[in-house]
């Protein structure tokens, strides 16, 4: 510890030696720097003398005047916030509440001839006598709007029950007219089915009574020519109905040849009474 504490004494003086002479030498030469320059300055205003600062304008005149009332303007206004702050500070507002009290009693007294207490009594019976009517006319509207309601409510409910009478009412009616108006339908349907059928069966014998004399003449006309024998005075129509009815009894000999000539026999020269050929 002997060593270490004297190296470090002996640093410590060493540097401490070294920084006093730096900054005594510093201050010699700022000292010797400010005193030639006051020299020169001297030196200079004997040769070269500093002219004389030339005399304020008119506008620079009213600008300091201005700046100058600003100034005091500021001050004045400093000071009397500073006082009202400190009067704030120092005030005893309770004191001043029970002053205020005091002063408005005392006037009141004077306005009304009763003291504060007796006021503050007679407001509030009226207050109190003012609360229950306000309650009693509350309660006698509620009570009416109440009836009121239940009143409108019976009076809906006997509109709808009339209204569903009605409805019923009028669903039969037209139940009723429309049974009505099918049974008439019905009915007219009916006689005119009844009609259209008579007129249906009159007509069907009708027909059916031409058919069979239709028939009839068919048979006696094909049985006529069946079993007569036309002469040859009978007409063309008569001997192409024969031709056309009357029962081969043998088969047919003719070649080809004689069937394709009678077939493309001019028709001026065909016989038209004869039918085999065709």
């Amino acid at each position: 510890m002997g060593f270490v504490s004297g190296f470090t004494g002996g640093v410590t003086l060493t540097l401490s030696v070294a920084y006093l002479s730096a900054l005594a030498h510093q201050r010699n030469r700022e000292r010797q720097g400010q005193a030639l320059r006051a020299q020169a300055l001297e030196l200079q205003t004997i040769i070269d003398p500093i002219p004389l600062p030339l005399p304020p304008t008119r506008s620079e005149v009213a600008a300091e005047q201005r700046a100058a009332k600003v100034e005091v303007l500021k001050e004045k206004w400093n000071d009397e916030v500073g006082r009202a702050v400190r009067w704030v500070q120092t005030t005893d507002w309770d004191e001043v509440r029970h002053g205020v009290q005091s002063q408005a009693g005392s006037l009141w007294a004077r306005v009304t001839g009763a003291t504060p207490e007796q006021s503050a009594e007679a407001a509030k019976g009226v207050a109190e006598s003012t609360a229950r009517s306000i309650e009693q006319s509350a309660r006698g509207a509620f009570q009416k709007a109440k009836a009121e309601a239940r009143s409108v409510e019976e009076a809906a409910q006997n509109k709808a029950l009339e209204a569903r009478l009605q409805t019923k009412k009028a669903t039969k009616a037209a139940a009723d007219n429309v049974a009505e108006t099918a049974k008439e339908g019905a009915q007219e349907t009916g006689g005119l089915l009844s009609s259209l059928l008579g007129r249906g069966k009159e007509k069907a014998a009708e027909l059916a009574s031409r058919a069979k004399e239709a028939v009839g003449l068919a048979g006696s006309a094909a049985a006529a020519i069946d079993g007569v024998n036309l002469t040859t005075g009978s007409s063309a129509v008569e001997k192409a109905l024969h031709q056309r009815y009357q029962k081969t009894a043998a088969r047919d000999t003719r070649t080809v040849a004689q069937v394709l000539k009678e077939r493309y026999i001019p028709v001026d020269s065909r016989d038209n009474t004869n039918l085999r050929g065709l």
